[in-house]
């Protein structure tokens, strides 16, 4: 099955995808086979009617629906309907395709596409990789310098390593499942995203779960309730439902600033809601290791009398847990959107 390259996109029937520069352009099922119909037959004016057939056969449209379909094409393609440099009114007949420059290539020859998708993967995971590195640096100069602390300088690189090591885990795996879900399923946009980010949250999360829980066993004696896959799946299903729906109808690459806002808003207040749910995130992870352990400057309380609290308590778990959600989902966006 072929695909087509004009001007700067490349359209995949066999992957159901419309790509702007590596960074995809949204349609739901029946506009991508609008689309491709148009493209299939760009050599000739498609009546209104065979258009019908070929993608509403199985319902009755009317032809506003027809023109709505073509209106949201026109808009991923950035395609303007007065001076059309993809999509030609044919007044009382139809629609044409009229780019002159569409190139047919092997669609199982060239794997473009999965570069790109590649491409997207490791761009997510450092995304991840260095919010949470920032982040810990900050928590730890942080609990160095408040009052009453007992941790040294050296907490500073020892959490912007942990942090490092979970936000490029958890990015990579949400950023696999929103990619893989999107590329690979037939489900609608926000739909694929949603899923894919719940299931590769959950999976790196149930992964760190049982690693950190048989780490500290074996190597320590310490039984700690240490959470990640329900934590995972929420945090996740909150990026890819913020991403997808910042990023629906346009170049999520040119609005990429509102796309990482809306993703983190998104991951802020799942985290929020795990919180207040009694599931803490990597910095209330630290905090329960570091109480049940003899000698450790890990402990957060300092951080948590900072806020105004006696202790780490209910708001100041609310705070670090949102704010490390926040700057996950940035850090994720950031790279998902990131231009080559």
């Amino acid at each position: 099955m072929p695909r087509y390259d004009f001007d700067e996109f490349v359209l995949s029937p066999r992957r159901r995808r419309l790509l702007r520069g590596g960074n995809e352009q949204p349609l739901i099922p029946r506009y991508f086979d609008l689309l491709v119909f148009l493209v299939e037959h760009r050599h000739e004016a498609v009546h209104r009617q065979d258009i019908f057939d070929r993608v509403w056969k199985d319902v009755t449209v009317s032809d506003s629906a027809l023109s709505q379909a073509i209106r949201t094409i026109r808009l991923a393609l950035g395609d303007d309907p007065r001076e059309p440099r993809f999509i030609r009114t044919v007044s009382r007949h139809g629609y044409q395709f009229v780019c002159p420059d569409v190139r047919e290539v092997d669609d199982a020859a060239v794997d473009t596409d999965d570069a790109a998708v590649a491409a997207n993967w490791i761009d997510a995971a450092l995304g991840g990789g260095l919010a949470g590195a920032g982040a810990g640096a900050l928590g730890g100069l942080i609990l160095a310098i408040v009052p009453g602390t007992t941790a040294s300088f050296a907490m500073a690189p020892v959490l912007a390593l942990i942090g490092a090591s979970s936000g490029a885990a958890g990015a990579a795996g949400v950023g696999a499942g929103m990619l893989e879900a999107e590329a690979r399923t037939g489900l609608h946009r926000i739909a694929a995203l949603f899923a894919g980010g719940a299931a590769g949250g959950a999976i790196v999360g149930t992964a760190a779960q049982f690693l950190a829980r048989w780490s500290l066993a074996a190597l320590v004696g310490l039984h700690v309730d240490v959470g990640g896959g329900l934590e995972g799946l929420l945090i996740g299903a909150a990026a890819g439902l913020g991403f997808a729906i910042a990023s629906s109808g346009a170049d999520a690459a040119r609005r990429r600033a509102r796309v990482a806002i809306v993703t983190a808003a998104f991951c802020g207040l799942a985290a929020l809601a795990l919180t207040v749910a009694g599931h803490p995130l990597v910095g209330g992870t630290i905090h329960l290791i570091a109480t049940a352990t003899s000698g450790s400057e890990a402990a957060l309380t300092p951080l948590g009398r900072l806020i105004g609290e006696p202790d780490f308590g209910p708001v100041s778990r609310a705070i670090i847990a949102t704010g490390e959600a926040v700057v996950f989902g940035l850090g994720l966006a950031l790279g998902l959107t990131r231009r080559r």
